[in-house]
């Protein structure tokens, strides 16, 4: 061990002296100590900060910027990548100068209160902006806008239910899982439930007694899909029936706060939202995520150009689909244009206009009106979306007899927003490679959205942690933010600081690590595998892992 160690430092050692010839010189202070290397700005104090608060005002649905509310209490709070709070004061205490921080990526919350898990007449605000601190560069916060994070719930009664119901023995109760709040009969507060999910589910149980009987009734409710932000009116009301019967019913009205159309510096408006509707058509892509943006890659086409991947939609509606709109976009107009060459850019799949053999060259079903099951197979449009670089869009829109809606879009991105690729030159990356005393081991890197990070884990079955550390590095380090081993990484052929942030391309003369071949070498046989993990501003990561075999 001390024989390998006393090598790899004497290797190390001359390796560097010679890389100091022609690499930059490390910054030192005045002190003696090396200058900061990684540190940004983040400026806060002109940010303006307001809230939207709701309103009882039924028939014309608003919000204003709340005036009850005291923004200047409202918890500030930065945590970073890893959820750490790196500052924490109140809104009104905000640092008037800019805060210093490590370049990377935070987290801004700001929050009104703690959140109950139900309680009467206890709104929470809060906000959250993601902000991208640069090296050496200055990031300014310019306001943020505070909205409903918990659910608001009220209860309400028709007149002719009140006629006939008996007080004392009337009541509502709301539970989200484990906590519940009694609504009384004559309760006109509102309730607050923390969400537990991005859609939760409200159980009603109402208890009621008809004037003059003895007898209770019990109901049972479930109301699904229900988010924050959102207020849940609850409506006990008598519904009739067509044989002249009469029974008690419950009806829901949503009422949605986190959509803000600003008409002025003072003022927003607020959406009404149509009430959960659970027999509306159904539109899924297994696997997937439609509110998340598709990317196509050029390794999703084999090497005589063949989509190797499926991108099937399939809609499933409990009554037969009447209309089934389609409704390409993009934000690359030559893609429109070649779209609408082939057929409508809007084209209703029960009534096409659209010859069949051209609906099925591009993967759309011809036999939709009157079935409950359909799927469109967009693979078939592969090699089109591949032509023209952009987001390309798709708004489905799917009616039933029954006039029950759904409204879907699916978006597949192509060329500038791919994420970050990692080649290994000459060799194929994927595979565990043997090294012989000539081999080169040169990595490109290219990411259109910028690198944001570049992590590398070495894992080997000879090398240990220990002489590792004997020369200057870790098992793993960071080519952006570990500042301490720079010198060494510089050394060995790794890009640093600079050198990758904010870079789109790293080639593969900056990011040459053939030297270090020669001191792995040294080790003898073994497998030494260099994990490799880029992401990119918009946070898309991409991990590659160079094999190599050492005999």
């Amino acid at each position: 061990m001390k024989s390998v160690l006393r090598v790899m430092s004497i290797a190390l050692a001359s390796l560097l002296v010679l890389a100091s010839c022609h690499k930059d010189k490390v910054d030192y202070q005045e002190n003696g100590g090396v200058a900061k290397q990684n540190i940004g700005y983040l400026s806060i104090g002109g940010m303006q900060a307001s809230v939207m608060e709701d309103t009882d005002n039924v028939e014309t649905p608003s919000a204003t910027r709340a005036e009850g509310v005291d923004i200047d209490n409202f918890n500030v709070t930065i945590t970073n990548k890893a959820g750490d709070v790196v500052k924490s004061f109140t809104y009104g205490a905000r640092p008037t100068d800019a805060i210093e921080l490590e370049a990377g990526v935070y987290n801004i919350t700001m929050s009104s209160a703690s959140m109950a898990a139900a309680e009467w007449e206890a709104p929470v605000y809060s906000c959250q902006k993601e902000v991208i601190i640069k090296r050496k560069e200055t990031t300014k916060v310019e306001d943020m806008v505070c909205k409903l994070a918990n659910i608001k719930v009220s209860v309400a009664y028709s007149a002719d239910v009140v006629e006939q119901v008996d007080p004392e023995y009337t009541k509502m109760t709301v539970a989200l899982e484990s906590n519940a709040l009694e609504f009384a009969f004559s309760e006109e507060r509102a309730g607050f439930f923390a969400p537990v999910a991005a859609e939760n589910s409200l159980k009603l149980t109402f208890n009621c007694r008809y004037k003059g009987e003895t007898k209770d009734i019990t109901m049972t409710s479930e109301i699904k899909g229900v988010k924050a932000a959102q207020w849940r009116k609850i409506n006990v009301v008598i519904q009739h029936a067509a044989d002249g019967t009469a029974t008690i019913g419950i009806t829901c009205d949503t009422w949605t706060y986190d959509k803000e159309v600003i008409f002025d510096s003072s003022a927003v408006m607020v959406e009404e939202v149509i009430p959960d509707d659970t027999d509306a058509p159904v539109i899924v892509w297994e696997g997937h995520d439609l509110a998340e943006a598709f990317e196509l890659t050029d390794d999703m086409f084999d090497a005589e150009g063949n989509f190797t991947k499926s991108i099937n939609i399939d809609v499933f509606a409990k009554s037969p689909i009447k209309s089934f709109v389609v409704k390409a976009s993009s934000d690359n107009a030559d893609f429109v244009s070649a779209y609408s060459e082939i057929m409508p850019i809007e084209e209703d799949l029960c009534a096409p206009t659209a010859s069949s053999a051209i609906l099925k060259m591009m993967g759309y079903p011809t036999d939709v009106k009157g079935s409950t099951q359909t799927r469109i197979k967009f693979a078939a449009q592969a090699d089109l979306l591949k032509s023209y670089e952009g987001t390309h869009s798709y708004e489905m829109t799917v009616v039933d007899e029954n006039g029950a809606t759904v409204t879907t879009t699916l978006a597949i991105k192509y060329g500038q927003n791919v994420a970050p690729q990692i080649q290994w030159v000459g060799y194929d990356i994927d595979k565990r490679q043997t090294i012989q005393a000539d081999d080169t081991c040169m990595i490109r890197i290219t990411a259109p959205l910028a690198i944001k990070d570049f992590e590398i884990e070495i894992v080997s079955n000879t090398l240990t942690p220990e002489e590792l550390q004997a020369v200057g590095l870790a098992a793993e380090f960071s080519l952006v933010n570990s500042t301490d081993m720079f010198e060494s990484l510089s050394g060995l052929g790794f890009p640093v600081g600079d050198q990758v942030y904010n870079q789109t391309l790293i080639s593969e003369d900056k990011l040459n690590i053939t030297s270090f071949l020669g001191i792995l070498g040294m080790l003898g046989a073994g497998d030494h595998d260099f994990v490799m993990t880029v992401t990119d501003m918009e946070g898309n990561t991409t991990t590659k892992t160079v094999m190599m075999r050492f005999q």
